[in-house]
Order: structure tokens, then sequence, then C-alpha cells
């Protein structure tokens, strides 16, 4: 019950701290929420069926290039495009951060590097919650998941896999998951490896 508790009070302070344009809006309908998360870049859309109801969407790429401060020497100025904060009725906390691309032509350490990047968005405002709105426990206890969407829009190519061991969960950066050629994703399928 304070797990849930405590991911409404996240979930507010998000809703505080980032701008409107910077949240995707969660779909109601019969059951659970969906979500449509295009990016304009790509040109590419995925729908994102049975999220919990505790949810936020957030569009990662908006956050400005930090061009002023950083150089680009190892990829830190990247960001994945979108990053789901949830949590499941079971009180299970997940952060979700999801690249997508119309084609597999991105290396995969340029993916990485903006799963990487979308991670540190997170850790932002982690900080951010945890300084200024004073929630101690502000974004803690989350289970992270990295996912990576190519052709989105071409089911002749559909599959799941992980980018390097298959035996590995993809809760970093690196060993991201490849969802590819699904125009509908459910919740599941991001945050469960045998999915």
């Amino acid at each position: 019950m304070g797990g849930r508790v405590n991911l409404v009070n996240d979930i507010q302070i998000l809703r505080e701290m980032l701008k409107p344009d910077a949240l995707v809006t969660l779909q109601s309908g019969p059951g659970k929420p969906s979500v449509h998360l295009t990016d304009a870049q790509s040109g590419t859309t995925v729908k994102i069926k049975g999220l919990p109801h505790d949810s936020i969407v957030i569009r990662a790429e908006n956050f400005e290039h930090p061009l002023a401060v950083f150089n680009d020497a190892k990829g830190q100025r990247k960001r994945a495009d979108f990053v789901i904060i949830s949590n499941e009725e079971n009180a299970k906390k997940w952060i979700v951060c999801i690249e997508t691309q119309k084609m597999d032509s991105k290396r995969a350490s340029h993916v990485v590097q903006q799963l990487k990047g979308a991670a540190c968005f997170i850790s932002y405002c982690r900080c951010i919650g945890k300084l200024f709105w004073e929630s101690n426990e502000f974004l803690d206890d989350y289970e992270y998941r990295f996912i990576s969407v190519v052709r989105p829009n071409d089911p002749r190519k559909g599959g799941t896999q992980a980018f390097q061991d298959k035996g590995k969960l993809h809760n970093q950066p690196a060993v991201y998951r490849k969802i590819s050629g699904r125009s509908t994703i459910y919740f599941g399928q991001l945050i469960n490896p045998r999915v």
C-alpha cells in the first residue's frame, strides 16, 4: 500500500515539474489505458496497450540538448524518445525507456547512448523532486527496462529479442530489448523478459 501512495505522489510531482507538452496523454477505454507514442523525427507511431492506471509518459526527446555544457565525446547529449513511469496494482514500480526508429539503421552503440541519456534524464528529475519538492523517496525503488522499437509500421519483420545475451534481463541500456515490426505492444511485453 505504501508504495502505491508514494507513486501517486511521484506522478503528481512529475505533472507539476514537467510542462504539459512534454507529456503524452493516456487514452482510457475498456480495461487498462493505452498510449500512442509518435516520434516526429522518424515518423513512426507505436501503440502501447495495457498500461497500469498509475502511469505517466514523458517525451524525453523534448529535453533540450545540453549543448552549452556538455561535449559529445561519449554520446552524453543523446536521449531516447519516451519514458514510461508506472506502478502496477501489485506495487511493482517501472521506468521504461523507449527509443523508436523507422529503420534498423542505427548502430547498437548509438541506441545504447540514447537509452543511457533517458536514464540520466530520469536521474535529473529524481534529483529535482528530492531537492525542490523535498520528497526524499522520489522515484526510488523502480525497476528499469530498456527498449528499442524498430519498424513499428512494418509488420513483415516482426519479433522480439534481447540485444546481446538472450539470458539477460533488459534492465540496463547495453542489454536492451529490441521489438521490431509491431505497431501495437502490450505493457507486459516491455517489462517481462519471457513475453
